[in-house]
């Protein structure tokens, strides 16, 4: 007989003694394999005590049992041994075995007595097994083959630990891998809906416009993105005819290798130049690249539990790619004159000419140039150059491929996945110039759903606003309840808490708007006494003496970032019942009955914060180009990070495993051409200060008597 039998005998023998205990109500039958033991003659009622100890104490008991030696026969037991306390996981276990036949329980009596904590012993079980159940429901999530059985094996300090991680939404200070978001169908219900339709700003001008002729909209395609001369356009012509299946009818064919590739939510422009093969290609990530990518970004935590996420990742069907270029040799000379022209030697003449005639779909130069034309306001051609890189990303991509949150997910440590992050943001700032925020809104939902957990750009800072002024109240609110907002507290934004109450309102659900504004008063206290007294105009004493947490860079930038442009979507009613409500909330907070949730500060070597600002919401402040919000970003990130307008405080490696990892710009540039072009330039430069030199001294022969000053 095996040894698990004979302790599943022994545990039967010392059941039966324990039940003599309890006041008999019912008839036992008589067991012809235990009638041969005698019952002892007198039993220590103390020895029953010990079944509410610590974890300590049960461990070290069921590791005594296991070690006691197992008897050869059931025979041979004495006839009176002392009595054994069952321990937990024993108690549950036998719970199970016996759901559908009832025994008597060994400890009737005790069970009705109260703990120190005023609780039974049936509450407990109870208690412990809603937690069992809960943690099991997690391990199938990560683990499908775990079956329930395996529910008996738990021991009290992971319980513990598991019932820590239901209090509240969670820090990514202390979770950058995201771990604590489990509710993966929840990006398909936020995302699932976006059509690719609904990415052409055509479709909205016909609702704006009515119903637009073919014949207009024929006329609108015709026209050049940017000013191209006559004789270029000519040029243009004679490569179409060259070039097969580039624009079609409807502009959106185009050529890709020995492919033909239909546009998702771009048109070509008479005045792009045609190319029988598109710049960049796109490519998925292997589970071992997310490995590592993950790895950087979780430099704390171990292999294996890096390996875990990545599985639990591929189980929900996330799908990572990356933005290759085509040529890497055209890349890398395009690439290095970039970095000249921009970096080393800045010379916007030679940055215009390097897109007009060397490279014309060059995505780092086109999103400069653009910022360049944007300041000397000519925007109608930094529309066009804006559109012309969207139309690079539009080439490159799959058939297949959905902006639903998971078919296409776009790792930031790669430099051209960050372009394509760029150029949807600078497109969504032409788009809300040109009044078209329904479709402004839809490209702001494919800029979050492309990493919806880790936000590089900081979509949660500023989607509300699109969102809101297309009014779209309802996708608000269900947005409020969704864990892509209240799994950590840093997604629990300004914008987005507010942007729920004014949806709410809107909806004519005040209550409700009410409840919510209270929620963002316990996350956002210090902003919303901001917005109370320079906003609702109220009285500023009535803040005296609260005691809120100390303003700080992040608190400070979320605010002005908000507050730029807050009254492009609240009217005075619903400023007045702001007003109203944060009074009663203030009186509330007075009276001890509002308490605040705040992110103590931690230390840890974390890739998504710089110091403690998140770094998308610094990113966002720089990209968003307001003079008052890039104020309020403090002196040492200038300083001490690199802020390129084409390539916004990328990230970094951190040790020289992740240098090959983590793309920059100098990961595409070649030393030897960098330094041939250098040389170039310095020739160019020596040359120039002997040809001034020379006419100085010209002029001087000419002029003997001239007075040059000082």
């Amino acid at each position: 007989m095996s040894s698990r039998a004979l302790r599943r005998l022994e545990e039967n023998d010392l059941e039966k003694t324990l039940a003599k205990l309890a006041p008999s109500t019912q008839k036992q039958e008589p067991s012809a394999k235990t009638s041969s033991v005698k019952a002892p003659k007198q039993i220590n009622l103390f020895a029953l005590m010990g079944q509410d100890e610590g974890d300590d104490s049960e461990d070290s008991e069921a590791s005594n049992a296991e070690d006691r030696p197992i008897p050869a026969s059931i025979n041979d037991k004495p006839a009176q041994k002392p009595v054994q306390v069952l321990t937990k996981s024993q108690r549950k276990k036998n719970k199970k075995n016996k759901k559908s036949k009832q025994k008597p329980k060994p400890a009737a009596d005790l069970s009705e007595t109260e703990n120190g904590n005023g609780e039974s012993d049936e509450e407990l079980d109870r208690m412990i097994l809603q937690f069992q159940k809960k943690d099991l429901e997690q391990r199938r999530s990560v683990d499908p083959g775990l079956t329930a059985s395996d529910e008996s094996d738990y021991d009290t300090a992971f319980e513990d630990e598991d019932a820590s991680h239901l209090k509240g939404p969670a820090d990514v200070k202390t979770d950058p891998g995201f771990t604590n978001f489990t509710s993966f169908s929840e990006i398909i219900k936020i995302f699932g809906d976006i059509d690719m339709k609904n990415l052409n700003p055509d479709n909205e001008y016909k609702l704006l416009f009515g119903d637009l002729s073919p014949e207009s909209l024929a006329d609108v395609d015709s026209m050049t993105s940017t000013h191209v001369s006559p004789q270029v356009m000519k040029q243009i012509e004679r490569l179409k005819h060259m070039v097969r299946n580039w624009g079609g009818r409807d502009h959106k064919t185009v050529p890709n290798g020995s492919t033909t590739r239909r546009l998702a939510f771009t048109k070509i422009r008479e005045d792009w130049i045609p190319t029988p093969r598109g710049e960049y290609t796109i490519t998925q990530l292997s589970q071992d690249e997310v490995v590592e990518w993950q790895s950087w970004l979780r430099s704390q935590d171990w292999m294996d539990e890096v390996r875990k996420t990545a599985h639990k990742w591929k189980d929900a069907g996330m799908n990572f790619y990356k933005f290759e270029p085509s040529n890497t040799e055209t890349n890398r000379k395009a690439m290095t004159e970039f970095y000249m022209s921009v970096v080393l030697h800045p010379d916007h003449e030679a940055l215009i000419h390097l897109i007009s005639s060397k490279f014309p779909y060059h995505v780092p130069a086109l999103l400069q140039v653009a910022l360049i034309l944007v300041r000397q306001g000519d925007k109608a051609n930094s529309n066009g150059l804006v559109e012309r890189a969207l139309f690079v990303f539009d080439r490159a991509l799959r058939s297949h491929i959905s902006f639903n949150g998971l078919s296409c997910q776009l790792p930031y440590i790669y430099f051209f996945n960050r372009q394509f992050y760029f150029a949807i943001f600078r497109y969504v700032q032409i788009l809300s110039q040109r009044g078209v925020v329904s479709t402004a809104s839809e490209w702001c939902k494919v800029l979050w759903s492309l990493s919806p957990l880790e936000d590089p750009l900081g979509c949660r800072y500023f989607i509300d606003h699109y969102l809101l002024l297309n009014k779209e109240y309802s996708y608000m609110a269900n947005l409020a309840s969704s864990p892509l907002v209240n799994t950590y507290m840093q997604w629990y934004t300004l914008g987005l808490s507010l942007g729920f109450v004014l949806s709410f309102l809107k909806l004519d659900m005040v209550e409700k708007a009410k409840t919510e504004l209270r929620k963002a008063f316990t996350y956002h206290a210090a902003s919303l006494s901001t917005i109370f007294k320079e906003v609702a105009l109220g009285d500023a004493n009535l803040l005296n003496g609260l005691d809120f947490p100390e303003p700080c860079s992040e608190i400070e930038l979320e605010s002005k970032a908000y507050l730029i442009r807050m009254k492009a979507i609240w009217g005075g009613v619903e400023i007045k019942f702001l007003h109203d409500e944060i009074l009663n909330i203030l009186s509330e907070y007075k009276a001890g009955k509002i308490q605040l949730e705040c992110t103590a500060p931690i230390e840890t070597q974390n890739e998504l914060f710089l110091g403690d600002i998140p770094i998308n919401l610094l990113r966002f402040a720089v990209l968003s180009q307001e003079s008052p919000l890039m104020a309020c970003i403090p002196q040492e990130i200038w300083s001490e990070r690199d802020v390129y307008e084409f390539d916004v405080l990328p990230p970094l490696p951190h040790d020289r495993e992740s240098e090959d990892l983590v793309e920059t710009v100098k990961t595409f540039v070649s030393e030897s051409d960098l330094s041939m072009s250098q040389m170039e330039v310095m020739q160019d430069e020596n040359m120039l200060n002997q040809i001034r030199q020379l006419s100085l001294e010209q002029f001087l022969q000419e002029n003997p008597n001239a007075d040059l000053g000082d």
